[in-house]
């Protein structure tokens, strides 16, 4: 479980991550990331849709998983950020060392984008 302080729990900070934020892909995820003032800790929520994952005890599997894989790195997300990981289809047949590695890559491109590698930018967004 993620401490109380890093937990994304409004929903308004979820839509100002989602709408505001910079973005990365992976082949069953998007990362989403606002970057706010640096005075607070990093906090980070967990979208799982019910269109993607039919049953609540695998959408909930899916959050745990997540946020197992992410406490571990709280250390990585600025802090002051917002961030959103949303599940694509398929994620619920993703197994626990391709979820870790997705994770990863995903941290390491929006790592790219906030230090001005233009490679990964989405040309819709200025990041």
């Amino acid at each position: 479980m993620l401490a109380k302080a890093n937990r994304l729990t409004r929903a308004q900070d979820f839509r100002q991550a989602m709408r505001e934020g910079c973005h990365a892909h992976c082949h069953n995820m998007v990362f989403h990331q606002y970057l706010g003032n640096g005075s607070e800790p990093a906090r980070i929520g967990f979208v799982v849709a019910k269109r993607f994952v039919k049953h609540a005890t695998g959408r909930n599997l899916v959050k745990r998983r997540l946020r197992h894989l992410v406490r571990d790195r709280i250390t990585e997300f600025p802090a002051g950020s917002l961030n959103v990981f949303y599940a694509k289809a398929g994620i619920a047949e993703v197994d626990y060392p391709q979820l870790e590695n997705q994770i990863q890559i995903l941290l390491r491109k929006m790592a790219h984008k906030q230090h001005g590698d233009r490679d990964f930018v989405s040309p819709s967004r200025s990041c």
